[in-house]
């Protein structure tokens, strides 16, 4: 079996089910802090699996299978079974703001079709306000684009043209809008709502489903989304780029991000992040897939300790340049006990960013 990719399907298999369990034994947050070894991946999976209840239906996950990571089928066979949906990321924008689909996007999804048919999993199209200039130079969440785009009903009816086009020609089953950026801009936003609207009316009577991602700083407050699509909630990224060091997530944060979310729509999801980030010199930071940090780990031979309050991997390390690192990642038991304050706290769905690169110790029968 490749090494990692069992423990990952014990992981989808583990949180799934999980949601099924007595609400009072997830009461009482994670597990203690650990120092000076690792958790037993496969043990934490086994146990989870044996903690649930038979017969009851379980919720599969949304994931996401990204253009520069193509590197997916062998996680894939082993986790179809806990998967609903599949969302290709992404469509872009060309330097005449033309959307078009990559080349790796387009053959991931043709491979998934190939393989498995059309129907064991649905797939959604997500579209991302990055546009490529004729120089190969890029600018990523633009907001000069999605102005162009949607600050007139005419502008906003070609752009849902273009859009219904690429889905149905691709034979896709739903639309994802992942367009970030907006941050404190009423007027954008005002655009962006009336969008949706416009989407909704058309894609619904195509028969095509549309979900909305939504940044964690979305003023929901200010906000009155329309009825109809799935609204899906970052809920990650809380350390990065530009922060100290610290994990994707954690509990106070999760919690934050659900209740912010709450009676903002019939349909919430809310989606969680798979590796983490290599933080060095100050205030750099790099992202890193769990696979990425259990080799730097074996290298360095780093002693990951497990925080508690985000139940994230954490570990430090001097690079061959003399700097020091501190690296945060998610494992299979971090993701669950994330999952797990979702599933405690409403009958939300849930997102998985992303796949590939998502490892651990190799399972034994």
């Amino acid at each position: 079996m490749k090494k990692g990719l069992a423990i990952f399907c014990l992981l989808i298999l583990a949180v799934l089910l999980a949601g099924c369990i007595n609400k009072q034994k997830n009461e009482g947050g994670g597990s203690k802090k650990e120092t000076g070894e690792t958790d037993n991946g496969a043990d934490s999976a086994k146990t989870a699996i044996e903690e649930t209840v038979e017969g009851r239906k379980r919720k599969k996950f949304t994931i996401w299978a990204v253009y520069w990571d193509t590197d997916i089928f062998d996680e894939l066979a082993l986790q179809k079974e806990n998967i609903d949906t599949i969302c290709f990321f992404a469509a872009y924008f060309n330097q005449d703001k033309v959307p078009f689909i990559p080349e790796n996007t387009t053959e991931t999804y043709e491979q998934v079709k190939n393989i498995y048919g059309d129907k064991s999993f649905k797939s959604y199209l997500a579209f991302v306000n990055d546009l490529v200039k004729a120089d190969h130079s890029s600018y990523l969440k633009d907001t000069g684009l999605l102005y162009d785009l949607l600050s007139s009903k005419e502008a906003r009816r070609d752009h849902i043209d273009a859009i219904l086009s690429m889905v149905k020609q691709g034979g896709f089953d739903g639309i994802e809008i992942d367009y970030e950026a907006i941050k404190e801009d009423d007027t954008l936003w005002g655009y962006f709502i009336s969008f949706i609207k416009q989407l909704y009316a058309v894609a619904s009577g195509e028969n095509i489903s549309v979900r909305i991602v939504l940044e964690p700083g979305a003023p929901l407050e200010k906000l009155t989304l329309p009825p109809g699509p799935e609204y899906v909630f970052m809920c990650y990224n809380l350390y990065g780029y530009g922060t100290e060091p610290g994990p994707k997530a954690n509990r106070k944060f999760l919690l934050e991000m659900i209740n912010k979310m709450k009676g903002a729509s019939e349909k919430v999801s809310f989606a969680v992040a798979t590796g983490g980030f290599d933080f060095y010199d100050g205030n750099q930071a790099e992202q890193i897939t769990e696979e990425e940090a259990l080799k730097l780990i074996e290298e360095y031979k780093a002693v990951p300790e497990r925080e508690e309050e985000s139940q994230s991997m954490v570990f430090t390390y001097t690079d061959k340049k003399g700097r020091s690192h501190e690296v945060w990642y998610a494992d299979d038991a971090t993701i669950k006990a994330w999952t797990g304050i979702i599933k405690e706290s409403g009958d939300y769905g849930i997102s998985l960013w992303r796949m590939g690169g998502n490892a651990a110790t190799e399972i034994q029968d």
